[in-house]
């Protein structure tokens, strides 16, 4: 996070810098020009001069007299070199070495070029031509002085840069920083507390912008005082009322968890009755069968002891033997299955043990188990599982999701129906198929159909429509729950008033946890 002080001081800086560089830029371009003009003007005054003494001196044939007039010119340091020409034959010339010194040419150097002038002489009668004068012109003393100035600049903008952060950082310093740290430091304190409410007021300060942040700050701080004095009063009160709260959520969390399970119970006491009732019938005929065959077998027994036995007799007694064990056999391998389906889906629902198992099969076992529900109800069920899905998840979780849908159709979709209704007519249908890792489940009758008011609602604990009839509103909700926490899945119903309903399942095939 930036600090307030460097901050300022870059944007000085910059400010600053950027400034003293335009007006730099603008000195460097100025001094430019006028030390370019002083070179042209130079050129102007030398080539008057020269075109005045130099014509007289060559017309004298005057050397000594041209060295001099030579010498004088070369002493302006804008000026490299001059060479003196009559006609196309060179007479004299100066130049400049690398060192800064004039010296003499014998040879010439310089070729025809736009700095050469003529020299011509005026007579009684006419003008003459004489010859003409080259020379060439140097930037190095204008080069100089800009580059002095360019470092006189940077030089000054570095000692402005130090003079207005030193300065500025003072100020700051004095003005703001140390406000703000007092400031900082008796917020701090009071947010932990370290001090009386005796020495938490800012002093007066001396600047008014300052002084109205120190007086609004020992506003707030006062009035904080009260609200702390406030809350301290009711933070035991608060405590208090969480400590209630979590208690009673405690016990309503109890409370639901025995209704969820007396709930569950109440599914199995009444799975447990109608398997009871439908045992009955293959027992009652076994044992009648059995009491047949046992007092044929005792009759049959005397009839050898006292040697009146018939071939009659020994074939009736076989005939009756035959039959009685036949329905004997078939009864009692009815009530072994419906024991040991019953026998299965009752572990299942009482425990939670993950195994594998193939749906077609559990499924049908479920409906066996749960026949006897709907054995006197005008409603058909019909089984859509062709695939041999095979899943590893937990069975007792699936059969209490069946056994709640089931009850839930008999007491709301075909509640009230008429008894003269067919049992083709009102059909509930179990479909299952599997989409790559997942198992779409669907369960659906074509009853009554749910109000599209209630049916949001639906899976909401304790929602029902029933309660006159028995309803609990926990048969749905524990259907809900099953499916998106146990089985790790998702349930969506769709339902039309007077089309029926359709609830449809995803559940993964295999559960991870």
């Amino acid at each position: 996070m930036r600090r307030i002080q460097t901050h300022l001081n870059l944007l000085f800086v910059l400010i600053l810098t950027a400034a003293l560089t335009v007006s730099g830029a603008i000195s460097f371009y100025r001094t430019q020009q006028r030390l370019e003009a002083e070179l042209a003007d130079y050129q102007q005054r030398m080539q008057l001069r020269m075109e005045t003494v130099v014509p007289g001196v060559l017309w004298n044939f005057d050397d000594i007299q041209l060295a001099r007039i030579l010498d004088a010119e070369m002493s302006y340091v804008g000026i490299s070199a001059i060479e003196i020409y009559n006609g196309d034959t060179f007479l004299d010339g100066r130049k400049r070495n690398d060192e800064g010194q004039i010296v003499k040419i014998s040879l010439p150097q310089l070729e025809k070029s736009p700095t050469q002038f003529s020299l011509n002489y005026s007579g009684a009668e006419s003008t003459k031509t004489l010859g003409e004068v080259r020379y060439s012109t140097s930037r190095k003393l204008i080069n100089q002085q800009l580059k002095e100035q360019v470092i006189e600049k940077i030089i000054e903008i570095i000692i402005l840069d130090l003079l207005v952060v030193l300065a500025l950082s003072g100020s700051l310093q004095r003005i703001v920083i140390r406000p703000l740290s007092l400031l900082r430091d008796r917020l701090n304190q009071i947010a932990e507390r370290e001090s009386s409410y005796q020495d938490i007021d800012l002093p007066r300060n001396p600047y008014q912008e300052i002084d109205e942040v120190s007086l609004g700050y020992n506003r707030i701080a006062h009035r904080l005082q009260d609200d702390v004095s406030n809350l301290s009063r009711t933070e035991a009160e608060m405590r208090q009322a969480k400590d209630d709260a979590e208690t009673a959520l405690n016990q309503l969390k109890e409370a639901q968890t025995n209704l969820v399970q007396s709930e569950k119970m109440a599914s199995l006491g009444s799975l447990v009755a109608g398997i009871a009732h439908e045992i009955n019938t293959p027992v009652g005929v076994i044992l009648t069968s059995a009491s047949v065959l046992h007092d044929e077998s005792v009759k049959f027994h005397q009839m050898v002891e006292t040697g009146q036995i018939k071939k009659s007799d020994v074939v009736n007694y076989s005939q009756t033997a035959e039959q009685s064990s036949t329905l004997i056999l078939s009864n009692a391998s009815r009530a072994a299955d419906l024991i040991q389906s019953f026998k299965r889906v009752a572990v299942d629902q009482t425990s939670e043990v993950k195994r594998d198992f193939e749906l077609h099969a559990y499924l049908n076992e479920i409906m066996t188990s749960l026949r006897p529900l709907i054995k006197h109800v005008a409603v058909n069920i019909e089984i859509d599982c062709h695939e041999e899905i095979k899943m590893d998840s937990f069975p007792g979780a699936f059969s209490q999701i069946l056994t709640n849908l089931l009850n839930n159709a008999l007491l709301h979709a075909f509640g009230h129906l008429d008894d003269g209704k067919t049992r083709d007519s009102n059909l509930i249908t179990i479909a299952a198929h599997r989409e790559q890792d997942w198992v779409i489940l669907n369960f659906s009758d074509n009853g009554v159909g749910v109000p599209a008011a209630i049916v949001d609602k639906i899976f909401d604990p304790f929602f029902t429509t029933k309660r006159a009839n028995g309803g609990s509103g926990l048969g749905l909700n524990i259907v809900f729950n099953l499916v998106t926490q146990t089985l790790g899945g998702t349930i969506r119903v769709y339902s039309q008033e007077g089309l029926g309903t359709r609830f449809e399942m995803r559940i993964p095939c295999k559960i991870q946890h």
